[in-house]
């Protein structure tokens, strides 16, 4: 028996190959080994994004989103497909799978084993980042379906507040179907994660003309807040209106900037959506300089002491990011009412609507403090651009400011991968 538990105990190692490949590899030559995982996102560097390494990071440390949760169906002889409607997570229900980087494995406890009879099927839905909290989504805003809940199973999620947008959380999914142990296989099963959001980041420039003497200090532009339109965000602050220069400002009636939806069979749902009324901050994402200017005589709305992000005539040749290095905005998808990503339609334009303030600033040479400037203050709204907003690709929209006026100078589309599209919108 001592002998049995030591091999059992070994049947336990999971062995995941390089994150550059989508294969796994397994030593095991036991005929019924414990059942094994192994991941992979096809992308390789760490940061916000959900990757391979990223998901090595421990599920228990409050500051990083490491480890993924697994559903897992026993069937019998029977396909997932066919009894779908009545099946229950009843192998595995949030299995939390942790890496091991002592033994660089992908570990789980309690440890499961293949069916000993030939035929038996397990399928299994995976998702990353774990949430122990499966039922209120404390960490990441993930909840997930019941365990006495039959199908495939479904996940609400939410976005982070407004001042946590550094913590984003970029949410990916993956299944394995009908999966058997076989010689070949050696028990290992393989999770192919994708993203289930788009991401967007944004950079600006300024347009055509000769701005050389916005030189960083004499003069230069100065984007201050961004935000997304609320569809009801009245004429106040208070009501949620974060312009500073126009309280009339309209709202974006017919908004699909989500905060809150369903994944549920495999794509998602919106009926019980939560669209914001209130206009939705996205300064603490901004890459704002730390020291800031001074503002001679401060408009109403104003503060003195302003933080924002500098553009200057270099700006024209090479354009500033909005956001930190490896930050981005992740969205819940527009338009996304099927399994097959590529029939879903993205938004129309007007569905997301972003406003920037900015300054354009002038040093005050009137006054003693160096640190003063005079601003004149702007503001423009841009919608995103119709048939964007779609699940799994990437946006990089660059703002190109002229005078009084933003516009989407290029927008670059692109999957989490090497594939990129490039639109220029007029």
């Amino acid at each position: 028996m001592k002998k049995n538990s030591a091999i059992t105990q070994l049947l336990t190692v999971l062995l995941l190959a390089g994150c550059s490949q989508n294969e796994v590899t397994d030593v095991n030559p036991d005929s019924h080994p414990a059942v094994g995982f192994g991941v992979y996102t096809g992308l390789a560097t760490r940061g916000v994004d959900m990757t391979t390494e990223s998901m090595k990071d421990s599920p228990s440390d409050a500051e990083k989103y490491g480890g993924f949760g697994i559903m897992g169906y026993f069937t019998g002889q029977e396909t997932f497909e066919n009894v779908k409607n009545t099946v229950t997570a009843g192998y595995m229900y949030n299995q939390a799978a942790e890496y091991d980087s002592k033994t660089s494995a992908w570990t789980y406890s309690p440890v499961k084993y293949w069916p000993n009879r030939d035929g038996d099927k397990i399928s299994f839905f995976a998702y990353a980042p774990y949430e122990s909290n499966g039922q209120s989504g404390t960490k990441t805003g993930i909840t997930i379906s019941a365990a006495t809940e039959a199908g495939i199973p479904y996940i609400n999620f939410s976005l982070k507040k407004e001042n946590e947008l550094t913590k984003m959380v970029d949410l990916v999914v993956a299944d394995a179907l009908d999966q058997q142990y076989t010689q070949a296989n050696g028990g290992k099963v393989s999770f192919n994660f994708k993203h289930t959001l788009s991401r967007i980041s944004f950079k600006a420039k300024l347009g055509s003309g000769d701005f050389t003497g916005m030189d960083g200090n004499n003069s230069f532009v100065y984007i201050t807040h961004m935000w997304i339109v609320g569809k009801d965000h009245g004429t106040t602050a208070e009501s949620g209106n974060l312009s500073l220069t126009n309280l009339s400002a309209a709202s974006n009636t017919g908004s699909k900037f989500y905060t809150s939806a369903k994944w549920s069979q495999l794509h998602w749902n919106y009926e019980n959506a939560i669209i914001p009324d209130k206009d939705f901050s996205l300064d603490n994402i901004l890459a704002l300089e730390k020291e800031g200017i001074i503002e001679t005589d401060a408009t109403t709305g104003h503060e003195g002491s302003v933080k924002g992000i500098k553009l200057t005539a270099e700006s024209q040749k090479t354009p500033v990011s909005l956001f930190p290095e490896k930050q981005y905005l992740y969205l819940i998808p527009v338009g996304d009412n099927d399994a097959d990503v590529t029939k879903n339609s993205g938004c129309a334009e007007g569905d997301i609507k972003i406003g920037f303030h900015y300054d354009i600033v002038t040093k005050d040479n009137t006054s003693s403090n160096s640190s003063k400037y005079i601003a004149s203050h702007a503001e423009s709204v841009i919608s995103l651009p119709k048939g964007h907003m779609k699940r799994n690709e990437s946006y990089l929209y660059t703002l190109q400011i002229n005078l009084h006026e933003i516009k989407i100078e290029e927008a670059q589309v692109e999957k989490w991968s090497d594939i990129t599209n490039d639109v220029t919108i007029e």
